[in-house]
């Protein structure tokens, strides 16, 4: 009879939770970008009741510039969470796909860690400059996220 076969899921939880001496690495990469999905997740939620605002506003209240920092708002709220996420699977790709030595494997693993926390950084210093952008402080307001 034959196995059945696990799902993708299955395979990238029994990586990080597997009987082994990385055990206790990757189980920390998971919950310290585990965390961050789920940190980042209220920002999806602010920019979908950004765009429900905006599509509920009538026309003549919508300026080019509110349009612009909109779209550069939501953009932004969108680029931590889905990196975040994705980066909880990018270890368990590269150990199982590349042909590379295990430590060629690690160090990748590594520098793609740190370059995933920097992207992360980046974008929410960014969102903090455009949240102060007027008609987004004035979206902010409207919801009473900001006084």
């Amino acid at each position: 009879m034959a196995k059945p076969k696990q799902t993708y899921f299955k395979k990238v939880v029994s990586f990080y939770f597997a009987p082994l001496w990385r055990t206790f690495f990757t189980t920390l990469y998971l919950l310290c970008f585990g965390y961050f999905v789920l940190f980042f997740s209220d920002y999806i939620l602010l920019g979908v009741r950004f765009l429900y605002y905006t599509f509920t506003l009538p026309t003549i209240a919508l300026t080019l510039d509110y349009l612009f920092w909109g779209a550069a708002f939501v953009v932004m709220l969108v680029i931590p969470f889905s990196i975040s996420l994705y980066a909880i699977f990018i270890p368990f790709e590269l150990m199982k796909k590349l042909d590379w030595t295990r430590n060629q494997k690690i160090l990748v693993a590594f520098i793609v860690a740190l370059a995933t926390i920097d992207v992360v950084v980046a974008s929410d210093m960014v969102i903090r400059i455009i949240e102060k952008q007027p008609p987004i402080v004035r979206f902010l307001q409207e919801i009473e996220l900001m006084q």
